[in-house]
Order: structure tokens, then C-alpha cells, then sequence
């Protein structure tokens, strides 16, 4: 009989009406587990869809786009994260712009500008009490201007150098205390840590929070050898952190800066570190950086006061100086400007100055008597300010050789020369006798010629007290030099009889012969003499016909002149072209000593 089987789930137990046994139903490993489902953040699934790392789930019909929302064109992707580079390359720059731009950007840092406030900005800590009220009366800008310049000129360790190394030197430390100080309100010049640096200098040796227990807000300065003879060796300041949150200079750190604790106000002043400040021992930071244990606090505001002056040797060297009505000293002197062309288009310009050695005094050097005079200024665009040309590299202008043999009548010899584009100047001039302290002032309105035209053109005609050949010319530009021509003009246009009259000038433009491809020149030089009432009389000509010339240098003994009142005139004629040009009347004196 075949055998019946059970059905599936069928229970003998429950069949017979007794209890169920458990029944352990055995797991099918070969059969797939049921996925489970994908547990992520929302973020992470916005990343993905915006990387489009992970496509959208679910059929699409064919031919059919759909867009999800979350997606991002790949142009626009890449835009944003360049425009996110950008940004932080633009902030990291920010963060670690220097504190000179700093400064210039908000306007903090004034040492040149002829501002009505300038003696308040970082040059309050070397100007005299005499100069602020003697820039305070000054009343133009032109005045104030020349006052600053002066005032860097007086304070110049090295006139001979072109570079002023005192105002340099002022300028690196201002800069430098607005990084190393500027972590407040204040400009870093303007905290007292900023005032000592700047006057006296930098310390050998910084200390922040000495007292590593507690991390106050105290910083020590040692000064090995402090630029002050009164001073000790390994002189320690200190500046404390008070309320304000600004360093102060103080002569009890500890106390100061502690001010969450109101030491200062308790019987038993223990400090965090569990030191008990006893009087007469010493503030605990200073020792630490080495000060004296019997420091008293009236040494310790002596050397506070002191660091806050200029070193002996500086404050000797200002208080030297006067007044403004004490340089404004009246020194004779006498500017003449000589222009002559240059290839680049600018004019090159010869300025020259005589100072009238009588009104300087000597000192002795060598067993002689020599004067000590120094010439310096700039010229001024008037149409642009800010265009400046300094004269001789902001240094002293260049002597003349004939200054060493200059007697008690002969005036000093000073030049300076230059390319200036053409335009109207103004020449703002000092002049300094060294020996006797004294500066006076010169101005004078400028007209810088353009002598590029294409016609005729002759340079300034100078007259000259020595016209020398040379052996050699110059490489460049050089005082004194013009060609082969050594040449030393008389700004004050005044000879003796005794003397030679050197006239020199340049002809520019002159048309080729055809025979010898040279220029053909007629040159004639008329003299006339100049009466107290203003009539002339002619004295003469000179003629020098067809010179090939276009260098000209003419000399003219003047001892059968008599003394007086005179004028030249020089005309050039073109013998190719037929032009005809005619200078000027330059006038000139003759007188004996």
C-alpha cells in the first residue's frame, strides 16, 4: 500500500489534542537574503547627487529626460569650486599682508607729506619743542614741504652718501612696531613698547609672560648696553597688560597686570604661583629677567624716564638746532639753470649755484681755513606735484674744483644736473653752512625748454668764469662736463677784469652741406654796454663764419674792459638752410674787488 506522506506543516501533536513541541525550522543559506535598505545622512545624498556619483533609482522611459533637481551642470560645479579657491588664495593673502601695507593702506604713517599735522605723527618723538612751533607758524604747503626736507637733511649721520641713513633707520623701526605692536587699538607707534623702540631702538633680549604659572600679560626688555651712560648694564623694562588690554610701560608688572586677582588691593599680596611680593625685594618678573634685587622703585621710574628720551648723543645733535627764523639765516646765493638737448627727449639741465663765501663761516682743518657748506633741494612739476626730481640724489651738489683756492670776494661753486622732462618747475633750495648751523632758503619758478623741435634751435648760452679742454670725455653725465669741455659757470654772471668772458652753446638742427654732408654756420657775437638809465651803447661784434661747428666756444679777455654794466647776443645763421636764430641778451657784469 503506498505510503501516505504528511502535508507540509502538519503536527502530530496538535492532532492528538496535546501540547505542541517547539519545532527549530532549519535556515536555507543557498536561498538570497532580502536587502536591506540604504541608511544615509541627508547630506551625503545631496553630496552624491551634486557629484553625480549615484544616479537617480527607478526606470526611465526611454527617450524621455528627466532632470533631478539636485543636479548641477559640470560647468557650474567647476565655477563654484574656482570662485571657492579664489577666495580663500584672496583671504589667505589678507592674512599675511605686511604691516608696512597696512599702514599705508589706512593712512597711519606720515614722515614726508606737508600735512598741518604732521609734527603729531611718528616725528613727535625726535622734534624739539623750537622746531614744532616753528613748523606750527609755517603757512603754505611749500614752506612746510621745505621744512620737512630740511629737517631730514640735519639729521643725516653721512652727508657724503646719497642715501639719508637716519631717516631710514626712523622709517624700518616706525614699520617695524606696527607689526610687532599693532595687536591693539592703538598704531603700534603710538603704544609705549612703540615710542621706546623708535627712540632708543631694540632691545637685545624680549620676554613675554615670564610667569609661565599664571600667563599674565607681561612682557621684559633687557638692554645689554643701553645707549645711555647714566644707565646700567643689562638695563630691564617692563611693560604690563591692563584692563585696556594695551602694554603699559610699568615699574610693578606683577601687580598691574594681574587684575583678575586685584592683587594689587590685597594685605598680603600673594601672587597665583604662590610668591608673596615683600617691598624692597623687587618685582618678581623683573628679577626673572635679571634686574637687581635692590632695584629701588625710584631707579626703576629713572630708568623708565630715561628710555623714553633720545640717546645723549642724538638729543646733543637736535638741540643744536633753532628756530625757523634761525634757519631761514640769510646766505647770499645766486642759481642760474643751463639746458641743453638729450636723446631720450628730456632736457638735460645744469644747475648751478654760488654762494657768497664771506657769508659762511670756516673752521680749520689741516692748519687752513675751508668753509663747510652743503647744497641740497628739488624740483617740483607745478602742474603735478607728486612729480619730484631730487637734485644730486637728495645729496649735497658737487663742488667746484676752484672752491679750494676761492678767495674772501670769489663766490662757492655748487652743481647739480639732471634729464628733466620739459614742463614749469618750481626749485625748492637749501643751503646749510655747517659750521655756524645756519640754512637759508631759495625758490625760484622754473621753465624747463623743449628743445627737441625740428627747426633752428640753440641751448642756453652760458657764460662761464673757466672753459677748459679735456683729454678725455666722460662716459656719463658728469658736473662741470659738457663734451670735451670742462665748464664752470658764474650763476652771479660777475668777472673781473682780470678775467676771461667764456661764452659756450650748442647748435641743434643745422642743415647738411651737400658738398661735405657738415653743417655751413655763421656765428656773431655782439656785445653792448647797459647804462645806469637803461640805454645801450654797442661795444662790438665778433664773427665766426662758415664753422662747421655745432659746439661753439668763444672766450674774451676783458682786461681793456671798463668796469660796468654789459649784455651779449648771440646770432647763428644757416648758410645751407638760411635760417637765422638769435639767443637772447644775456647780461653780465664787469667789476674789479
Amino acid at each position: 500500500m503506498p505510503s501516505k506522506t504528511k502535508p507540509e506543516g502538519h503536527d502530530d501533536a496538535a492532532a492528538r489534542g496535546g501540547e505542541s513541541e517547539p519545532v527549530f525550522s532549519v535556515p536555507d543559506y543557498r536561498a538570497p537574503r532580502p536587502r536591506r535598505p540604504d541608511v544615509v545622512s541627508l547630506a551625503a545624498l545631496m553630496t552624491a547627487r551634486l557629484l553625480r556619483l549615484k544616479p537617480r533609482h527607478g526606470p526611465k522611459v526611454t527617450g524621455v529626460v528627466v532632470r533631478d533637481g539636485l543636479e548641477v551642470p559640470r560647468w557650474a560645479m567647476t565655477l563654484g569650486i574656482l570662485l571657492t579657491l579664489l577666495i580663500f588664495l584672496a583671504l589667505l593673502a589678507l592674512f599675511f599682508v605686511s604691516g608696512e601695507a597696512r599702514a599705508a593702506s589706512l593712512g597711519v604713517i606720515n614722515l614726508d607729506k606737508p600735512t598741518k599735522d604732521w609734527y603729531q605723527g611718528p616725528v613727535r618723538y625726535i622734534l624739539t619743542s623750537q622746531e614744532v612751533k616753528a613748523y606750527k607758524s609755517l603757512e603754505t604747503e611749500v614752506d612746510r614741504q621745505n621744512f620737512i626736507d630740511w629737517f631730514w637733511k640735519r639729521r643725516d649721520f653721512d652727508p657724503t652718501t646719497p642715501a639719508n641713513e637716519y631717516r631710514a633707520r626712523f622709517e624700518q623701526r616706525v614699520f617695524e612696531t606696527l607689526r610687532m605692536f599693532g595687536d591693539t587699538v592703538k598704531p603700534g607707534w603710538k603704544t609705549d613698547m612703540g615710542k621706546i623702540y623708535i627712540v632708543v631702538g631694540p632691545p637685545d633680549e624680549m620676554n613675554k609672560d615670564t610667569m609661565a604659572k599664571t600667563h599674565r600679560g607681561i612682557v621684559t626688555w633687557v638692554y645689554r648696553k643701553p645707549p645711555f651712560p647714566d644707565l646700567p648694564t643689562n638695563t630691564v623694562i617692563a611693560f604690563a597688560k591692563t584692563p585696556d588690554g594695551e602694554f603699559h610701560l610699568s615699574t610693578s608688572p606683577t601687580l598691574d597686570s594681574d587684575v583678575a586677582r586685584g592683587l594689587q588691593f590685597s594685605r598680603v599680596k600673594r601672587t597665583a604661583d604662590d610668591r608673596v611680593l615683600r617691598p624692597g625685594l623687587g618685582d618678581p618678573a623683573l628679577l626673572a629677567a635679571g634686574a637687581p634685587v635692590n632695584q629701588s622703585e625710584m631707579e626703576l621710574r629713572m630708568i623708565a624716564a630715561r628710555l623714553q628720551q633720545l640717546p645723549p648723543y642724538e638729543e646733543e645733535m637736535f638741540r643744536a638746532f633753532a628756530s625757523t627764523r634761525e634757519f631761514y639765516q640769510n646766505i647770499p646765493a645766486q642759481s642760474r639753470f643751463d639746458f641743453y638737448r638729450a636723446g631720450d627727449g628730456t632736457t638735460y639741465t645744469m644747475l648751478t649755484v654760488a654762494v657768497k663765501s664771506t657769508a659762511v663761516q670756516y673752521k680749520s682743518i689741516g692748519g687752513r681755513e675751508v668753509p663747510d657748506v652743503g647744497v641740497f633741494g628739488k624740483l617740483i612739476n607745478k602742474n603735478d606735484a607728486s612729480d619730484v626730481y631730487a637734485l644730486a640724489g637728495d645729496s649735497n651738489f658737487t663742488e667746484s674744483l676752484e672752491n679750494a683756492t676761492a678767495g674772501p670776494d670769489d663766490p662757492l661753486i655748487f652743481q647739480a644736473i639732471g634729464n628733466f622732462k620739459p614742463g614749469k618747475y618750481q626749485l625748492v633750495l637749501g643751503i646749510e653752512d655747517r659750521v655756524s648751523k645756519k640754512i637759508a632758503s631759495l625758490r625760484q619758478e622754473v621753465d624747463v625748454p623743449d628743445l627737441g623741435g625740428a627747426g633752428l634751435t640753440l641751448s642756453s648760452i652760458t657764460l662761464a668764469g673757466t672753459m677748459e679742454p679735456e683729454d678725455y670725455t666722460p662716459r656719463s653725465a658728469k658736473p662741470y662736463y659738457l663734451g670735451k669741455f670742462r665748464i664752470v659757470p658764474r650763476p652771479e654772471s660777475r668777472f673781473r677784469p682780470s678775467d676771461e668772458l667764456n661764452v659756450y652753446f650748442q647748435v641743434y638742427n643745422p642743415a647738411p652741406s651737400e658738398e661735405s654732408g657738415r653743417p655751413n654756420l655763421n656765428v656773431l657775437y655782439a656785445f653792448r654796454s647797459i647804462a645806469e638809465d637803461g640805454t645801450s651803447t654797442d661795444m662790438g661784434a665778433y664773427q665766426i663764419k662758415e664753422s662747421a661747428a655745432q659746439v661753439q666756444g668763444y672766450a674774451v679777455p676783458l682786461e681793456k674792459w671798463p668796469e660796468g654794466h654789459y649784455e651779449v647776443k648771440v646770432r647763428v645763421k644757416d648758410n645751407v638752410s638760411g635760417a637765422v636764430i638769435v639767443s637772447p641778451a644775456i647780461p653780465f657784469d664787469i667789476k674789479s674787488d
